[in-house]
């Protein structure tokens, strides 16, 4: 029961207040470049942030479940890489070493104090089409479980 709750924690701490704010209300700088961008680039699609830091092997195989799920389901949500608990040189390094076949970022000051400490990662928030979170995970996520939250929670499908 208190781990459920330790895991909700972020979702109710971001997410919990009568005018809840977006994962698009965000802004983070860029990790392929020095420019601050907008997460609101990304409405329209469901959006799926993955937590990583450096040195972090799971992460590694997050990334590729990422990249082959995302060509997998068509372009049909939008994976983010989000680095935290390193210097913008280390998650760099991190970055070049995990390919993401999407955009990284560097978590902006904002948005860690709205989720607050996060305890391992991989971490996983996934957000609907208006950027309202509707699960997280903590650790690694197979194809298939992901495929399935991605199913359950904003109702498609990536067969079809």
């Amino acid at each position: 029961m208190i781990r459920h709750l330790f895991i909700l924690l972020p979702l109710v701490l971001l997410f919990g207040t009568a005018q809840a704010e977006s994962l698009f209300d965000f802004e983070m700088k860029s990790l392929s470049g020095k420019d601050r961008q907008s997460m609101q680039q990304f409405a329209g699609k469901p959006v799926v942030l993955m937590f990583f830091e450096p040195q972090c092997s799971w992460c590694f195989r997050q990334v590729r479940t990422l990249n082959q799920l995302q060509e997998k389901c068509s372009g049909r949500f939008q994976p983010v890489a989000v680095g935290i608990n390193g210097s913008r040189k280390d998650l760099l390094t991190e970055v070049r070493r995990l390919r993401p076949e999407f955009p990284a970022f560097l978590i902006s000051a904002q948005l860690k104090s709205k989720i607050g400490e996060i305890a391992g990662t991989p971490y996983t928030l996934l957000s609907d089409e208006y950027g309202h979170p509707v699960s997280n995970l903590r650790g690694y996520i197979p194809s298939e479980r992901l495929q399935s939250l991605l199913e359950q929670h904003l109702g498609f499908s990536c067969l079809g």
